[in-house]
Protein backbone atom coordinates (compact mmCIF):
# COMPACT_ATOMS: atom_id res chain seq x y z
CA UNK A 1 0.00 0.00 0.00
CA UNK A 2 1.50 2.79 -1.30
CA UNK A 3 0.91 6.28 0.22
CA UNK A 4 1.36 9.99 -2.11
CA UNK A 5 3.39 12.73 -0.23
CA UNK A 6 0.91 16.35 -0.87
CA UNK A 7 1.90 18.23 -3.61
CA UNK A 8 4.21 21.60 -3.27
CA UNK A 9 0.81 24.01 -3.90
CA UNK A 10 -1.46 21.44 -1.12
CA UNK A 11 1.73 22.41 1.38
CA UNK A 12 0.98 25.95 0.59
CA UNK A 13 -2.70 25.70 0.65
CA UNK A 14 -2.29 24.30 4.52
CA UNK A 15 -0.14 26.55 5.91
CA UNK A 16 -1.24 30.05 4.70
CA UNK A 17 -4.67 31.02 5.91
CA UNK A 18 -7.80 31.09 3.28
CA UNK A 19 -9.56 34.24 2.34
CA UNK A 20 -12.44 33.42 4.69
CA UNK A 21 -10.24 33.70 7.44
CA UNK A 22 -8.72 36.39 7.02
CA UNK A 23 -11.83 38.44 6.48
CA UNK A 24 -13.04 36.62 10.03
CA UNK A 25 -9.34 38.00 11.14
CA UNK A 26 -10.09 41.23 9.78
CA UNK A 27 -13.75 41.54 11.26
CA UNK A 28 -12.31 40.52 14.79
CA UNK A 29 -10.08 43.52 14.78
CA UNK A 30 -12.08 45.54 13.70
CA UNK A 31 -15.01 44.51 16.46
CA UNK A 32 -11.83 45.17 18.98
CA UNK A 33 -11.46 48.47 17.75
CA UNK A 34 -15.00 49.99 18.70
CA UNK A 35 -14.81 48.53 22.12
CA UNK A 36 -11.79 50.34 22.19
CA UNK A 37 -12.37 53.45 20.69
CA UNK A 38 -14.98 54.61 22.84
CA UNK A 39 -12.97 54.11 25.93
CA UNK A 40 -10.19 56.05 24.60
CA UNK A 41 -12.01 58.63 23.99
CA UNK A 42 -13.83 59.10 27.68
CA UNK A 43 -10.18 58.35 28.94
CA UNK A 44 -8.85 61.16 26.90
CA UNK A 45 -12.01 63.60 27.51
CA UNK A 46 -11.81 62.85 31.64
CA UNK A 47 -8.19 62.57 32.18
CA UNK A 48 -6.11 63.78 29.63
CA UNK A 49 -7.60 66.94 28.47
CA UNK A 50 -8.24 68.20 31.98
CA UNK A 51 -4.76 67.53 33.08
CA UNK A 52 -3.31 68.96 30.03
CA UNK A 53 -5.58 71.88 30.58
CA UNK A 54 -4.55 72.02 34.25
CA UNK A 55 -0.51 72.02 33.54
CA UNK A 56 -1.63 75.02 30.83
CA UNK A 57 -3.47 77.44 33.63
CA UNK A 58 -0.64 76.54 36.11
CA UNK A 59 2.10 78.18 33.32
CA UNK A 60 -0.36 81.31 32.77
CA UNK A 61 -0.90 84.10 34.55
CA UNK A 62 -4.57 83.98 35.90
CA UNK A 63 -7.00 86.81 37.02
CA UNK A 64 -9.94 84.81 38.72
CA UNK A 65 -11.08 82.58 36.03
CA UNK A 66 -9.50 84.22 33.07
CA UNK A 67 -6.42 83.15 31.67
CA UNK A 68 -4.11 85.58 30.79
CA UNK A 69 -0.45 85.81 29.27
CA UNK A 70 2.42 83.19 29.48
CA UNK A 71 4.89 82.92 32.84
CA UNK A 72 6.34 80.10 32.65
CA UNK A 73 7.26 78.09 36.16
CA UNK A 74 5.97 81.25 38.29
CA UNK A 75 3.32 79.72 39.87
CA UNK A 76 5.45 76.38 40.61
CA UNK A 77 7.86 78.69 42.12
CA UNK A 78 5.37 80.68 44.17
CA UNK A 79 4.16 77.27 45.41
CA UNK A 80 7.35 75.62 46.91
CA UNK A 81 8.61 79.58 48.03
CA UNK A 82 5.52 79.43 50.25
CA UNK A 83 6.02 78.86 54.08
CA UNK A 84 2.82 76.98 54.65
CA UNK A 85 3.41 74.62 51.98
CA UNK A 86 5.58 71.84 54.50
CA UNK A 87 2.59 72.45 57.30
CA UNK A 88 0.39 71.54 54.34
CA UNK A 89 2.20 68.43 53.02
CA UNK A 90 2.71 67.38 56.66
CA UNK A 91 -0.81 67.85 57.71
CA UNK A 92 -1.72 65.65 54.97
CA UNK A 93 0.53 62.72 55.90
CA UNK A 94 -1.03 63.07 59.52
CA UNK A 95 -4.24 63.02 58.29
CA UNK A 96 -4.28 60.24 55.38
CA UNK A 97 -1.78 58.05 57.70
CA UNK A 98 -3.63 58.48 60.81
CA UNK A 99 -6.83 57.23 58.78
CA UNK A 100 -5.35 54.32 57.28
CA UNK A 101 -3.69 53.06 60.32
CA UNK A 102 -7.71 53.31 61.72
CA UNK A 103 -9.24 52.34 58.82
CA UNK A 104 -7.40 49.29 57.40
CA UNK A 105 -7.52 47.27 60.35
CA UNK A 106 -11.04 48.02 61.13
CA UNK A 107 -11.66 47.23 57.46
CA UNK A 108 -9.49 43.72 57.72
CA UNK A 109 -11.85 43.04 61.59
CA UNK A 110 -14.72 43.68 60.26
CA UNK A 111 -14.08 40.96 56.71
CA UNK A 112 -13.33 38.21 59.00
CA UNK A 113 -16.62 38.86 61.57
CA UNK A 114 -18.04 38.54 58.40
CA UNK A 115 -16.36 36.24 56.32
CA UNK A 116 -17.15 33.96 59.72
CA UNK A 117 -20.45 35.05 60.41
CA UNK A 118 -22.92 31.89 59.25
CA UNK A 119 -26.44 33.86 60.85
CA UNK A 120 -27.85 37.22 59.95
CA UNK A 121 -24.79 37.87 57.50
CA UNK A 122 -27.12 40.78 55.46
CA UNK A 123 -28.33 42.77 58.37
CA UNK A 124 -24.52 42.68 59.84
CA UNK A 125 -23.01 43.64 56.31
CA UNK A 126 -25.60 46.17 55.83
CA UNK A 127 -24.64 47.56 58.77
CA UNK A 128 -20.91 47.50 58.19
CA UNK A 129 -21.64 49.31 55.31
CA UNK A 130 -23.74 52.11 56.37
CA UNK A 131 -20.86 54.99 56.19
CA UNK A 132 -20.17 54.13 53.21
CA UNK A 133 -23.54 54.10 51.47
CA UNK A 134 -24.14 57.84 52.85
CA UNK A 135 -22.38 60.65 50.58
CA UNK A 136 -19.47 62.48 52.12
CA UNK A 137 -21.42 65.40 52.64
CA UNK A 138 -24.25 63.84 54.45
CA UNK A 139 -21.16 61.77 57.11
CA UNK A 140 -19.68 65.54 57.52
CA UNK A 141 -22.86 67.09 57.96
CA UNK A 142 -24.17 64.23 60.69
CA UNK A 143 -21.19 63.97 62.19
CA UNK A 144 -20.98 68.26 62.77
CA UNK A 145 -24.43 68.23 64.03
CA UNK A 146 -23.49 65.55 66.24
CA UNK A 147 -20.07 66.98 67.96
CA UNK A 148 -22.13 70.72 67.89
CA UNK A 149 -20.58 72.49 71.10
CA UNK A 150 -24.23 74.05 72.05
CA UNK A 151 -26.68 71.52 70.77
CA UNK A 152 -24.91 68.31 69.63
CA UNK A 153 -25.74 65.26 71.33
CA UNK A 154 -21.77 64.79 72.25
CA UNK A 155 -21.94 67.69 74.41
CA UNK A 156 -25.36 66.52 76.06
CA UNK A 157 -23.44 63.45 76.91
CA UNK A 158 -20.00 65.26 78.12
CA UNK A 159 -22.23 67.50 79.96
CA UNK A 160 -24.04 64.80 81.70
CA UNK A 161 -20.79 63.29 82.60
CA UNK A 162 -19.68 66.86 84.12
CA UNK A 163 -16.94 67.78 81.15
CA UNK A 164 -18.64 70.29 79.76
CA UNK A 165 -19.65 70.81 75.74
CA UNK A 166 -17.49 68.98 73.21
CA UNK A 167 -15.73 72.22 70.98
CA UNK A 168 -13.56 69.64 69.18
CA UNK A 169 -13.41 72.34 66.02
CA UNK A 170 -12.22 75.22 67.78
CA UNK A 171 -8.39 73.41 68.47
CA UNK A 172 -6.31 72.84 65.90
CA UNK A 173 -4.85 69.00 67.43
CA UNK A 174 -8.63 68.18 68.47
CA UNK A 175 -9.61 69.13 64.71
CA UNK A 176 -7.18 67.42 62.98
CA UNK A 177 -7.84 64.34 65.35
CA UNK A 178 -11.59 64.55 64.65
CA UNK A 179 -11.79 64.95 60.45
CA UNK A 180 -9.55 62.17 60.79
CA UNK A 181 -11.73 59.74 63.15
CA UNK A 182 -14.48 60.69 60.11
CA UNK A 183 -12.66 60.28 57.30
CA UNK A 184 -11.74 56.63 58.38
CA UNK A 185 -14.99 55.84 59.68
CA UNK A 186 -17.14 56.84 56.50
CA UNK A 187 -13.92 54.83 54.56
CA UNK A 188 -13.04 51.49 56.38
CA UNK A 189 -16.33 49.91 54.41
CA UNK A 190 -14.46 49.75 51.25
CA UNK A 191 -11.50 47.90 52.63
CA UNK A 192 -13.95 45.38 54.41
CA UNK A 193 -15.46 44.30 51.01
CA UNK A 194 -11.85 44.19 49.30
CA UNK A 195 -10.62 42.13 52.35
CA UNK A 196 -13.75 40.02 52.60
CA UNK A 197 -13.15 39.13 48.63
CA UNK A 198 -10.12 37.93 49.52
CA UNK A 199 -10.77 35.82 52.30
CA UNK A 200 -13.37 34.23 50.31
CA UNK A 201 -10.91 32.86 48.09
CA UNK A 202 -8.68 31.18 51.33
CA UNK A 203 -9.15 27.13 50.51
CA UNK A 204 -11.03 25.75 53.90
CA UNK A 205 -9.04 22.95 53.51
CA UNK A 206 -5.84 24.98 54.68
CA UNK A 207 -7.52 25.98 58.15
CA UNK A 208 -9.36 22.58 58.53
CA UNK A 209 -5.77 21.44 58.56
CA UNK A 210 -4.23 23.82 61.21
CA UNK A 211 -7.10 22.76 63.32
CA UNK A 212 -5.91 19.17 63.28
CA UNK A 213 -2.40 20.60 64.11
CA UNK A 214 -3.42 22.04 67.49
CA UNK A 215 -3.23 25.41 65.88
CA UNK A 216 -5.76 28.39 66.96
CA UNK A 217 -7.14 31.84 65.73
CA UNK A 218 -4.27 33.61 65.68
CA UNK A 219 -2.23 30.76 64.11
CA UNK A 220 -4.61 30.74 61.73
CA UNK A 221 -4.25 34.81 61.47
CA UNK A 222 -0.41 34.37 61.13
CA UNK A 223 0.45 31.30 59.26
CA UNK A 224 -2.68 31.76 56.84
CA UNK A 225 -4.67 34.31 56.39
CA UNK A 226 -2.20 37.28 56.35
CA UNK A 227 -0.03 35.38 53.51
CA UNK A 228 -2.74 35.46 51.50
CA UNK A 229 -4.09 38.91 51.79
CA UNK A 230 -0.51 40.60 51.18
CA UNK A 231 -0.78 41.69 47.72
CA UNK A 232 -4.81 42.48 48.64
CA UNK A 233 -3.51 44.43 51.68
CA UNK A 234 -0.79 46.46 49.20
CA UNK A 235 -4.12 47.37 47.00
CA UNK A 236 -6.35 48.31 49.87
CA UNK A 237 -3.43 50.70 50.76
CA UNK A 238 -2.65 52.28 47.58
CA UNK A 239 -6.82 52.52 47.34
CA UNK A 240 -7.45 54.65 50.35
CA UNK A 241 -4.27 56.83 50.31
CA UNK A 242 -5.20 58.01 46.97
CA UNK A 243 -8.41 58.59 48.26
CA UNK A 244 -7.23 60.57 51.67
CA UNK A 245 -4.79 62.34 49.74
CA UNK A 246 -7.72 63.53 47.24
CA UNK A 247 -10.44 63.98 50.39
CA UNK A 248 -12.06 67.22 50.18
CA UNK A 249 -15.43 66.96 51.20
CA UNK A 250 -15.67 65.77 54.70
CA UNK A 251 -12.75 68.62 55.49
CA UNK A 252 -14.95 71.37 53.52
CA UNK A 253 -18.07 70.64 55.80
CA UNK A 254 -16.48 70.41 59.18
CA UNK A 255 -13.77 72.81 59.17
CA UNK A 256 -12.90 74.21 55.81
CA UNK A 257 -9.18 73.76 56.48
CA UNK A 258 -9.38 75.33 59.87
CA UNK A 259 -8.90 76.44 62.70
CA UNK A 260 -6.16 78.90 61.49
CA UNK A 261 -5.01 76.00 58.44
CA UNK A 262 -4.73 72.91 60.95
CA UNK A 263 -6.56 71.08 58.75
CA UNK A 264 -6.13 72.33 55.20
CA UNK A 265 -4.45 69.74 53.57
CA UNK A 266 -2.89 70.24 49.71
CA UNK A 267 -6.52 69.00 47.99
CA UNK A 268 -8.39 71.55 50.40
CA UNK A 269 -5.56 74.33 49.71
CA UNK A 270 -6.54 73.28 45.70
CA UNK A 271 -10.21 73.93 47.01
CA UNK A 272 -9.56 77.25 48.68
CA UNK A 273 -7.00 78.45 46.55
CA UNK A 274 -9.55 78.01 43.59
CA UNK A 275 -12.64 79.06 44.84
CA UNK A 276 -11.99 81.45 48.20
CA UNK A 277 -8.72 83.15 46.90
CA UNK A 278 -9.48 83.01 43.24
CA UNK A 279 -5.94 81.80 42.67
CA UNK A 280 -6.77 79.32 39.12
CA UNK A 281 -3.17 79.08 38.66
CA UNK A 282 -1.73 78.47 41.80
CA UNK A 283 -4.73 75.79 42.21
CA UNK A 284 -3.29 74.21 38.80
CA UNK A 285 0.24 74.12 40.65
CA UNK A 286 -0.96 72.44 43.96
CA UNK A 287 -2.79 70.35 41.98
CA UNK A 288 0.07 69.02 39.58
CA UNK A 289 1.79 68.25 42.67
CA UNK A 290 -0.96 66.12 44.27
CA UNK A 291 -0.98 64.10 40.80
CA UNK A 292 2.81 63.61 41.51
CA UNK A 293 1.77 62.19 45.23
CA UNK A 294 -0.96 59.74 43.87
CA UNK A 295 1.87 58.80 41.03
CA UNK A 296 3.95 57.92 43.54
CA UNK A 297 2.00 55.78 45.76
CA UNK A 298 1.12 53.90 42.04
CA UNK A 299 4.80 53.32 41.75
CA UNK A 300 5.95 52.47 45.23
CA UNK A 301 2.90 50.01 45.24
CA UNK A 302 3.65 48.21 42.01
CA UNK A 303 7.02 47.98 43.34
CA UNK A 304 6.34 46.15 46.52
CA UNK A 305 3.84 43.99 45.00
CA UNK A 306 6.35 43.15 42.46
CA UNK A 307 8.81 42.33 45.29
CA UNK A 308 6.38 40.39 46.96
CA UNK A 309 5.84 37.97 43.85
CA UNK A 310 9.34 37.12 43.25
Amino acid sequence: MSTESPTRSQRNAVASPSSTQVSRRARRDRMVWLYVLPVSAVFLFVFVGPLIYTAWTALHETSYYQIGKFSGLNSFVRLFSDSDLPSRIWTTLVFSLGALVIALPAGLLSAIVLNNLHRFTRSVRSLFLLPWLMSQATAGTIWLWFLNPNYGPASAITKSLGFGPTDVFSSPASALVAVTLMTAWWSYPQAMLLFLGALQTIPEELRESLKMDGGGIWHQFVNITLPYLRNTIVSVVVVLLMLYVQMVTIILVTTRGGPIGSTETLSMRVYNQMFDKFDLSGASATAILLFAVNIALTLVAIRFRRKESL
